[in-house]
Parts: C-alpha cells; structure tokens; sequence
C-alpha cells in the first residue's frame, strides 16, 4: 500500500485523488486532522509481584475513588441547572434551548 510505502496516512492519499484527479491545478486546504497508523492495541500492563489480594484492595480503593468523583460531578452539574434557573429568572431569557426541531 501506498500509505504505508511512504508513510502517509491514506486518507490524505485519498484526498489527493480527490483534488487532483480531475486535473485540479488548486488545492484547497483542509483541516483534517492526519493521524498515525495505528500498529496495534496497547497491551495491559500487569504488575505480576500484586497478589489477587492487594488487586483487590487497589479495584476498591479505586472503585471508592470513582464513586467520589462521580458524586462530585452530579452535585457541579446541579448547581449549575441552578445557576441557570436562577439567570433565566433574574434576566427574563431562556437559556436553555428547547427542544424540538423548531426553535
């Protein structure tokens, strides 16, 4: 394959033939971001010294760790549904975009 020939993400080859097939003197630039040829999944580092028991102990500790974090990102998430109760309220606007395809 060309893309890995030469080392070229092939969706910028694509584009290529896209924009200068047709005799296209012009490029016009896109922003398409051109990413790595991904060789492969990254393989799970284990530490093979941890005993089921201390895994098990460290799953917990991050389990707990997760469940706090989750809590506080409910209790950010209502009170910024109050802060825009109370600035729909206060500014007589609407904020919050309704729902439906007509707005």
């Amino acid at each position: 394959m060309l893309s890995v020939k030469y080392g070229v993400n092939r969706i910028t080859i694509y584009r290529w033939i896209r924009n200068f097939a047709d005799g296209k003197t012009s490029y016009k630039k896109e922003t398409v971001p051109i990413t790595p040829i991904p060789t492969s999944m990254p393989k799970k580092v284990t530490n093979p010294s941890e005993t089921p028991e201390q895994e098990l102990e460290r799953l917990r500790q991050e389990n707990k760790r997760l469940a706090e974090a989750l809590k506080m990102a409910e209790w950010m998430n209502h009170a910024k549904d109050v802060m825009i109760d109370q600035a729909e309220k206060t500014f007589n606007i609407p904020i919050r975009k309704k729902s439906g395809a007509k707005q």
